[in-house]
């Protein structure tokens, strides 16, 4: 074998351990730092509501409160999750993080029906080394669902737009149509619609709409779709009327159209500047899309200076579409989430493959060296998490009431305030009091409750109510307290 061989095999060498480095680093660290406040542990608490339930239909809130922001399958697979392994923090995140492997797994189907083996390879390096990508896939949250279904929608429809074995063509055809009916389930409308929209874009030239009319088989995969989809929002609609219209016409029509949208009902809305969807793309592909950057600078000086450029092909319009179309159409809204770029995310991945496939043998070292980045400060964030993680969690406060010596524990009561993770934690035990009066008629009168407050509050209380009680312990701005014997 010669030196250059040798210098090859061990680059490969390295990306195939850089891509399982990445994912044991996810792996071993799911259950290593709390639910944090406010989505992880609202979803959390969603979920062990639902296995406490054993309703399957409709996710609640809170106890007699549905939960009709999302559909619920990212909520389903963390029940089942829970069901398997106990209500725990890897199990709530682990579906997030099999759901990403998916994603990886149709990543590599697709660079290698399009592009080859080496290219393949290196997709999937790029994308699990992405900054967002590796960062959600152990967040329990809907995107990682979201993204998995999109993600089947794109890669099914060009494989069964391109395949030259019908049989082949014929089973990616009806996989297309089974993935808008799990991102229904996993999204709902907003998936289909960022899904829909880059192929939208991608056929409106040459004719390819009607080209695609005739391609599929349109009526046996929408009758495919439906048998997914329906079942629930059909149940779901009998148990709660008024479902369908809050999810279709309010957090897929007001949420995005209008700032200053009054109807969520789980959650506060993000308002942010218009076009901060590309900041958060910038941020969350890192380091590829700071390389993609740099490649584009190159291109457009090369064009300005009458130089050769790349020559697209029919594929790379399909990836461009992939990546632009989504931060495009949150460009003028200014309610939106940093997690919304994820979806795009493979589509960054094969675009640098593709580029520098080619060339692979001459920036291998160089593309390696940057792929290390991200895990090794995926290691570092962990580690903050990990020793700072109860900042946004009421974990460790609640674990200190558990552990207090009381023969005969009482409730918990948060004044004015109770996170999401107090209730996770507490089995859903944990009440809320919005005023001195409501705590008198939460107390127990023959057993010592406990009362948590945050730095100040507790100073609203009256001073014979506040005497009432000793402090237990503190946690950063959060104060336990328990009534005097």
């Amino acid at each position: 074998m010669t030196d250059a061989s040798l210098k090859t095999s061990s680059r490969w060498l390295w990306v195939y351990l850089l891509i399982l480095f990445a994912i044991l680093i996810r792996l071993l660290s799911l259950g290593l730092y709390p639910l944090m406040d406010t989505s992880e542990a609202r979803y959390g608490e969603i979920v062990r509501l639902m296995v406490e339930t054993n309703d399957w239909i409709i996710p609640y809130f809170d106890y007699g409160v549905p939960f009709l922001g999302k559909p619920p399958m990212f909520i389903w697979l963390s029940a089942i999750s829970f069901k398997l392994f106990g209500i725990n923090e890897f199990a709530a995140r682990l579906p997030s993080l099999v759901c990403s492997l998916g994603t990886l797994a149709l990543v590599w189907k697709l660079a290698h029906f399009q592009m080859g083996v080496q290219k393949a390879k290196i997709s999937v390096l790029f994308l699990v080394t992405s900054a967002m990508f590796l960062v959600l896939s152990g967040a329990l949250l809907a995107d990682p669902v979201m993204t998995l279904t999109t993600t089947l929608i794109l890669g099914s429809f060009w494989m069964g737009w391109q395949s030259h074995d019908e049989s082949e063509a014929l089973r990616w055809q009806y996989l297309f149509f089974a993935g808008c009916g799990l991102a229904l389930l996993a999204k709902g409308l907003a998936a289909v619609v960022l899904a829909g929209g880059p192929i939208f874009l991608w056929c409106l030239p040459k004719g390819r709409l009607i080209t695609l009319w005739h391609k599929f088989p349109w009526i046996k995969g929408t009758i495919l779709s439906a048998a997914i989809a329906l079942p629930w929002y059909i149940s779901a609609e009998i148990r709660n009327p008024g479902l369908l219209e809050y999810m279709f016409i309010g957090e897929h029509f007001s949420r995005y159209l209008d700032s200053g949208w009054q109807g969520d009902e789980y959650g506060n809305a993000h308002v942010h500047a218009l076009g901060a969807i590309w900041g958060y793309l910038l941020a969350g592909g890192f380091p590829w899309t700071f390389v993609l950057l740099g490649v584009a600078i190159r291109q457009l000086w090369k064009f300005w200076q009458k130089k050769p450029t790349l020559k697209l092909t029919e594929w790379d319009y399909f990836l461009l579409c992939w990546l632009l179309f989504l931060p495009l159409f949150f460009t003028f809204t200014t309610n939106l989430i940093w997690t919304y770029t994820l979806p795009v995310m493979p589509a960054l991945a094969m675009i640098i493959a593709r580029l520098f496939g080619e060339s692979w043998s001459n920036h291998s070292g160089k593309l390696i060296t940057l792929a290390t980045l991200t895990p090794l400060l995926m290691i570092a964030t962990i580690m903050v998490m990990m020793n700072d993680g109860g900042k946004k969690s009421q974990k460790y406060l609640i674990a200190n009431m558990m552990t207090h010596p009381n023969e005969q524990p009482g409730r918990l009561i948060y004044f004015m305030k109770r996170p999401f993770s107090a209730r996770f934690y507490s089995q859903g035990q944990a009440l809320l009091a919005s005023s001195e009066e409501e705590i008198f008629d939460q107390l127990h009168r023959d057993r010592r409750d406990f009362l948590a407050t945050r730095d100040g509050n507790i100073n609203k209380l009256s001073a014979p109510l506040k005497d009432r009680f000793e402090k237990v312990s503190k946690y950063r701005n959060w104060t336990l307290w328990v009534e005097k014997k």
